[in-house]
């Protein structure tokens, strides 16, 4: 595994290498470590490589500062998810830009990042848009979502206590090493998020806080969820950053709206006006997802699919927001009368919704 990741880590810092080849030869030769360190074939005779790119793969050494990442690995559990494993976060490989890899602390289960809802906001947020951040990331929780922050002062602290609080899932997404808790003094949400769910972040073990880290990781919170909403901020906030990524990543985009004269509010009442769906109760989101909660409000848990139902899900997952039957039978491979039972059985299970045309949608 430590191969793995170094390949990895290697391939990712390679100097003079965009992003858009890096994924060339990862979807031409696979993992990394094929190719990183050693002479290969296909390296040397690839067009989309410059004469210093090739020499640079081939060079046999470590990354910076390895010795290290492998102890910090060790001492706090770490665990590597590439782009080319089957738990990389379907969504999140359908945006531009997804992460070569992550690293993660905790419970990380892909059953778990099914149905995810980003909760964002200032954080110099007011008493509204803390009571508001409460109610929405709790009943949200206790309905099955895994409530996606960034572990920030104000409302993101608020959105993972609560959903905490609620006996539900959350997930930090850093903009430091997993190891590296930012702000120091949410060290305690943090140990309570990583025993409930997990951090996860894109950056190497060891990595400090810098600011140019977080713009960038906000596209990770909202790549991993279905619907982003915003509780507050200015227009010049990083909330609005996700919720702009969002948009581009064509995910919902809600906003509570707020008191007009208050600069915290301008954020999501600008949103508001720009097409996000304003939403002043957690079951207006709910609603969105075609999701009930009882009056005792029990959690509703994601049905049980089949390995099968699971691939058609997946695939509708990342080819959101409908597909075709026509598709689904050339990529998951199985009869017309065998994939009909697979989504009447999901149909029934309130998964999917047929549409006219031959067409197919997610419920949620």
């Amino acid at each position: 595994m430590t191969d793995k990741i170094k390949a990895w880590i290697r391939l990712a810092e390679t100097k003079d290498l965009n992003y858009q080849k890096t994924l060339q030869l990862v979807h031409l030769f696979g993992e990394p470590e094929l190719f990183i360190g050693r002479q290969h074939e296909g390296i040397q005779e690839s067009n989309i490589l410059t004469v210093q790119n090739k020499r640079d793969l081939e060079d046999v050494k470590d990354p910076p500062d390895w010795g290290r990442i492998c102890k910090l690995m060790e001492k706090y559990e770490i665990r590597f998810i590439s782009y080319l494993e089957d738990d990389y976060p379907p969504l999140l490989k359908t945006i531009f830009s997804a992460p070569l890899y992550l690293f993660c602390r905790g419970k990380y289960n892909k059953s778990d990042l099914t149905r995810n809802i980003s909760i964002v906001g200032t954080r110099k947020a007011t008493n509204y848009g803390k009571n508001m951040a409460k109610d929405f990331s709790s009943t949200l929780a206790k309905s099955g979502f895994t409530i996606i922050s960034g572990l920030a002062y104000g409302i993101d602290s608020v959105a993972h206590k609560s959903a905490l609080e609620a006996g539900g899932r959350t997930i930090a997404v850093m903009g430091t090493g997993c190891d590296q808790i930012y702000p120091p003094s949410n060290r305690e949400l943090a140990d309570q998020i990583i025993e409930n769910g997990c951090i996860l972040s894109e950056y190497n073990p060891g990595q400090k806080a810098e600011i140019w880290n977080f713009p960038a990781r906000n596209r990770i919170i909202s790549g991993l969820s279905l619907g982003c909403l915003v509780v507050e901020g200015n227009q010049q906030s990083g909330a609005l950053l996700t919720a702009k990524f969002a948009l581009d990543q064509n995910r919902d985009l809600f906003a509570i709206p707020g008191d007009i004269n208050r600069e915290e509010s301008s954020g999501p009442n600008a949103l508001i006006r720009m097409g996000a769906k304003c939403v002043t109760s957690p079951s207006d989101i709910l609603d969105e997802y075609h999701i009930s909660i009882s009056q005792d409000e029990q959690q509703y848990l994601f049905p049980e699919l089949s390995p099968k139902e699971d691939k058609i899900y997946q695939f509708m997952l990342q080819n959101r927001p409908e597909v075709y039957f026509d598709q689904l039978i050339v990529n998951i491979g199985c009869s017309v009368g065998e994939l009909s039972t697979l989504l009447l059985s999901m149909e029934l299970k309130k998964v999917v919704q047929r549409l006219p045309g031959s067409k197919f949608t997610l419920v949620y």
